[in-house]
Formats: structure tokens, sequence, C-alpha cells
């Protein structure tokens, strides 16, 4: 859907930007949570890296469906995200159990599946000259819920525990709910249903699945798996290794994130001024460079500088990844290509956290920098060959 004036496209940037914000305000709080939940619930770190891997198992067999709904139903998608969302926000503070604690996760997961796809697409419609841009508003809303979660756990846990957080953000989220269902009515109408003839899962991979999708789905999974491996687990080196209580480092996860508001931004303008393969190369060898650095920072301030300048560059290289997608990827089946993208994303996240936690407890949480590391070397080189490819 291509809006057909400014005041058009801005309202559904801002609908895009403020539903993105609410559907990650979830995603920090696992990292923050992995050491009190292993407390509380008496297990290892690796079963408690379970709450991480098993929702990306789970979503590998929703986001096609999802995908293949969403390109002519975005409506319904998008708001079926935001209800699901909230059952697994409000039923996480009721259990006290790891399996219904586990569920809720599955659920606050499947519920970011259903988001992404008709998202992604209604922003790669936008406006094709100004794509990375607003692929950068769409993520700046993601920012501020990254930072948002933590920050309001990190100021309740001490006098309300880590429960409390969920009783806030769970009515929210079933408000956004309402209110996707009357803006899509009002403004996505033209959207549903659209498309022509009913999908054909088969028909649609053979047209989507080319040498440079296959391409840029593979460099989006190693990006993915490098910065899985780092916010999953800088928040356990933060507390093992310096010592760090819960709240502050609940406060550091929270604020850090609120980098990435300029780093979207930031991303989207340069991807569109210089080019979005050559500006995905020069923000991978920035954080590259910021994680070998990272170990030998030996005050609070300096690592949590270098935390939220890491934030800062992961957001920036969203866009610009996202346009990747979109620029390799079928018009006619966007949601269905990202959906793809997600699920080879969702396989690889599935492992890394328990891979990384039995690394963790065998050699220590330092680990984690050269296995970022050894990631993105590749990842360099796969953005170099589609830029190669895209001037073909």
């Amino acid at each position: 859907m291509t809006d057909g004036t400014n005041s058009q496209g801005g309202g559904l940037l801002a609908f895009l930007a403020s539903t993105h914000f609410m559907i990650h305000v979830y995603t920090q709080l696992l990292p923050v949570l992995l050491l009190p939940l292993r407390e509380e619930l008496g297990i290892s770190l690796v079963q408690v890296s379970l709450l991480a891997s098993i929702p990306r198992l789970v979503n590998v067999v929703t986001y096609l469906p999802a995908g293949l709904v969403a390109d002519r139903h975005p409506t319904l998608i998008l708001t079926a995200s935001f209800a699901v969302t909230a059952v697994g926000a409000l039923m996480i503070p009721f259990s006290g159990g790891f399996s219904i604690i586990l569920l809720g996760f599955v659920l606050l997961s499947l519920g970011s599946t259903l988001y992404h796809p008709p998202s992604l697409k209604l922003a790669s419609e936008f406006d094709p000259r100004r794509m990375s841009l607003a692929m950068g508003v769409h993520n700046a809303g993601a920012s501020l819920g990254f930072a948002a979660g933590p920050l309001l756990l990190g100021a309740m846990m001490p006098s309300w525990g880590w429960r409390s957080t969920f009783y806030v953000w769970g009515p929210l989220t079933l408000l956004t709910a309402v209110v996707s269902y009357a803006y899509g009515r009002r403004r996505l109408g033209a959207a549903e249903g659209g498309g022509g003839e009913a999908s054909d899962l088969r028909r649609d991979l053979r047209s989507i699945l080319t040498l440079g999708f296959v391409t840029v789905v593979s460099m989006s999974v190693l990006a993915e798996a490098a910065s899985n491996v780092l916010v999953t687990f800088i928040p356990v080196y933060f507390t093992i290794e310096r010592g760090m209580s819960y709240s502050l480092v609940s406060i550091i996860a929270g604020l850090a994130p609120l980098t990435g508001l300029v780093g979207s931004f930031a991303g989207g303008f340069a991807g569109d001024r210089f080019g979005r393969y050559r500006m995905g190369i020069v923000v991978m060898f920035l954080i590259g460079g910021l994680v070998v650095a990272f170990p030998s920072m030996a005050t609070l301030w300096a690592l949590a500088a270098a935390y939220g300048l890491y934030r800062c560059l992961q957001a920036a290289f969203m866009p610009l990844l996202n346009s990747m997608i979109a620029a390799d990827s079928d018009p006619r089946y966007r949601s269905l290509s990202f959906s793809i993208n997600f699920v080879a994303v969702n396989l690889v996240g599935a492992v890394v956290p328990t891979a990384t936690s039995v690394l963790i407890e065998g050699r220590g949480t330092g680990v984690i920098f050269p296995v970022t590391l050894a990631i993105i070397v590749p990842t360099v080189a796969l953005i170099a060959v589609l830029g190669r490819r895209s001037r073909a």
C-alpha cells in the first residue's frame, strides 16, 4: 500500500512506529530476567536459556502461514499479533512454574512473529525513494520499546518484583490490539484481500527464492546470530564478570537502546544517501571494532557507553538490512519474503543462545566476544557480494 499524500504516509509510519514500540517492550525483558528466573526456579543457565530457544522453534512453523495470510489480510494479522501478545503478558506474572512461564514467553514471541511480516511490507511500500529512511522510522519504534521494557523493570523490580512490569504492559498491549483493528479498518482496508489469485505456497516460493534473496537471507541469519549472542548475554556478563546488580543491569539495558533512535534514523538516511550495501559494511566494521575493544574497558561508564554505542550501531544496521531484503524480494509476496527470512533467523536463533550458554559455562562469559567476531567476518563478505550483484 502506497499512500498518496505526505500526511497519509506520515500517519502510516506513525502507526507502524508506535505499534513496533509496543510489540518490543517485552524483547529485552528476558535477557535481564535470565539470572533472577534461574534463582527463583532453581534451574541451570542452560535450562533457562530454553526460554529464548523454544519460542524461536515454535515461530518457525508459524512464520510462513503468517506471511501468506498477511499479504492478503494485514489488518487481521496485525490485530491478532497484539491479542496473542497480551495473553502471554498477562499469563507470565500469574505463573509459578517453569512450564507456564515458558508458554507465556512463547506467546510473546508468537505475537512478534505475526506482527513483523505485514508491518515490514507496509513500511517497504511507503516510498521506494526513501525505503531505508522509512525502515529507520519503523525501527525507531522498536528502539523505544527495547528501552522502555527494561527501564520500567529496573524501576519496579526493587519494590514490587519483576512480575509487576507485566501488569502494566499487558493491558496496554490489549488496547493496542483494539487500536490496530480500528486503524486497519479505516486506513488499510484497500490492502485487505488484495493480491488477486489465491496464494499457493509452492508457487510463491518459486517466485521468491532467487540467488539474490538466498544470499541476503544468509547474511541476515549471520547478522542476527551475532546480535543474538551480544544482546542475550551482555547482561549476564555485566552481572557475573563485572559484579553489577540486577537492577543496575536492567537500567543499562534499558537506557542503551535509546541510542537506537539516533542509529535508526542515521542508518536509514545514510542508506538512501550513500547506498545500503556500502553503509552495511561500514556499520559491521564498526561493530567488529567495538567487540574487540569491549573486554578491555575497565570502568562502569566505559562499559555503559560501549554498550550504548553498540545498540546505536545495531539499530543503524536494521533499516539497511530490511531494505536489502525488500530490494531482493518480489513485491507481490513481500510479507512472505520477510517471513522466510524470519524462519531462517529463528532456526539459527533457537540454537545460538543454548550453544553459547554451554560455552559460557565452560569458558566464562567473556567467550561471547570472540564468538561474535567470528560471525561478523562472513557477514561482511556476504554484504560485499550483494553490493557487487546490485551494481552488475
